[in-house]
Formats: C-alpha cells, structure tokens, sequence
C-alpha cells in the first residue's frame, strides 16, 4: 500500500519494452503507473561546468547533443525533474517519498563511484550520479 511503482520511458526504451515491463508486473500483480516522458527527456538540458575554463553553461536540447558526458548529464537531470513532476501528478509528497533506481555493478565501477572502489578514475559519468541525482 506505501509502496507507488512508476516507470518512465525516456524514449531511449528498447521496443515495447515499457509494454512489457508492465505486463509482467501485473503478473505479480503490481499496479504500475507508466509515463511516457520522451519528450520531456528529448527537450531536456542542464548545467554543466566547462572543464577547462570551470565557467557555467547550459547544455543544448538532448536531441541536438552529441557529447556522450553531457548527453548522460542531460539525461540524469530530466529524469530528477521528471520524477518530481511524476510524484506531484500522483499526489505525492516529495519529502516523503523515496526514489528506488536500478543501477548495475558495471556502471558503478565505470562512473568510478565511491560504492565500487575509492581509487578509480572515472571512465565516464553515470546518468545517475548528477549534481541533482
């Protein structure tokens, strides 16, 4: 009962796979609330910080960006937005509510997260370990 199971499609979603994901929740008999959030995730940009003059700017629309980094950035901010507007729309209360993501080992380790190793480098940022993840 205190537990809400949304998916978001970000559009980048392999085909039917958002169909899927609910059907077989059903199956368990969880109510999953699906939102198809492609534009929001297309149309979405962020902030980044230019690593070589340290200067602020803001990123282009996802669907013009090419740079992987700022890509995954635009990519784990929208979904931060994303989940606020969700959780309003739902009735929720963000102060009281908990985000759950999935996130594997592989992509820990790449992000150099300190959950995986304190000594890694950064192979590449994860999109979601943001400035507003």
């Amino acid at each position: 009962e205190k537990v809400v199971a949304a998916h978001i499609d970000n559009g980048f979603m392999r085909k039917n796979e958002s169909k899927v994901v609910e059907e077989s929740l059903g199956v368990l008999g969880v109510k999953l609330h699906v939102f198809d959030c492609t534009d929001d995730f297309l149309d979405g940009t962020t902030e980044c910080t230019d690593k070589k003059t340290k200067k602020r700017y803001t990123t282009d629309l996802l669907r013009n960006t090419t740079a992987p980094e700022e890509k995954r950035r635009i990519i784990g901010d929208t979904f931060m937005k994303v989940r606020e507007k969700i959780t309003n729309s739902l009735g929720l209360c963000p102060d009281k509510t908990f985000l759950a993501q999935g996130t594997l080992r592989p992509d820990l380790i790449e992000s150099a997260s300190s959950m995986a190793s304190s000594k890694a480098d950064a192979i590449k940022t994860h999109h979601n370990d943001t400035e507003l993840v």
